[in-house]
């Protein structure tokens, strides 16, 4: 089956610490010790750094390697088994602390919420992260940590904290569920690698190690958002398969892309700086004047 990711490659970038821990989750989980399993985990991890690196960068977050313990900025942590913490900030040397443990679940996981937490240290990555006192004594290595931007008010920071790890456990739970599901409908958009692979936006980045198959994965999300009821309308109309994906492209490749020129430009001259090719391409699935773009090529199906 074709991959949105070169795995041959993406399996010399990624971390070892990773890899025995995808290896670990097989053997743990009871799931086949095939290739297939391997790389369907290694795309899963992918997409969830990728989903974190965007929630944080969306949310007003900046990437970080450490977290002071009397920093009083709010962080949000990506750990090496998958679970997510959100660290509020600091008030009267306490903090709220939610953390949730998603591993490979596919329901609603669980959070185990703290008012009164505290770091027992600086929180780094490359390590676990430990807490003074409480239920919660350490977590997995941290592999992702994002911070607040110092300038953030402490209700702006903790409102901030809470979209994004809200949106971040559903995508997880989601991830999970689509890697380990049996579905014999390869006629879904998610499973179209192979026009993913012809989007003409990829071409428009050039980057390598790990960061080309994060950016690969971000890509893929993004790629679902935008193009997703395109698709579906297609499948409903256009009953010729090699008609329907010369149509898609048609969209994704040529009126999407003038679309995407057309809105970073007006962005870029509203805000009077460039606001950037990856955001204004991530704005876009919630822009109004693009959902009224794809309602209207619906429409004329």
């Amino acid at each position: 089956m074709e991959s949105f990711i070169d795995h041959e490659d993406a399996q010399k970038h990624i971390p070892p610490a990773v890899r025995e821990h995808l290896l670990g989750l097989i053997d743990r989980g009871r799931l086949p010790p095939t290739d297939d399993i391997l790389h369907r985990l290694i795309e899963a991890w992918l997409l969830k750094k990728a989903a974190f690196q965007k929630a944080a960068e969306h949310g007003g977050f900046q990437s970080s390697d450490l977290l002071r313990r009397d920093d009083r900025s709010a962080c949000l942590v990506l750990t090496l088994s998958g679970s997510l913490v959100s660290i509020g900030p600091l008030q009267n040397g306490r903090r709220r602390i939610s953390y949730t443990s998603i591993g490979l679940r596919t329901d609603v996981p669980e959070t185990l919420e703290i008012d009164d937490g505290a770091l027992a240290e600086d929180v780094a990555t490359g390590r676990p992260m430990k807490f003074a006192g409480g239920k919660l004594k350490q977590t997995s290595t941290v592999t992702d940590l994002a911070a607040a931007r110092p300038e953030a008010g402490e209700a702006e920071q903790a409102a901030g904290l809470r979209k994004a790890g809200d949106k971040l456990k559903t995508e997880f739970v989601r991830f999970n569920r689509e890697t380990l599901e049996k579905t014999d409908d390869a006629d879904v958009l998610r499973r179209r690698d192979d026009l993913f692979q012809k989007w003409i936006i990829l071409q428009w980045f050039l980057l390598g190690g790990l960061e080309r198959h994060v950016f690969t994965a971000r890509a893929k999300i993004l790629w679902l958002e935008l193009f997703t009821g395109i698709y579906d309308a297609l499948r409903a109309k256009v009953s010729d398969p090699p008609l329907r994906d010369m149509r898609f492209l048609e969209f994704t490749n040529h009126l999407f892309a003038k679309f995407c020129d057309d809105y970073k430009w007006y962005e870029s001259e509203h805000k009077n700086f460039d606001i950037g090719l990856m955001k204004a391409l991530e704005e876009i699935p919630e822009y109004p004047a693009y959902v009224g773009f794809v309602e209207d090529y619906r429409r004329k199906l």
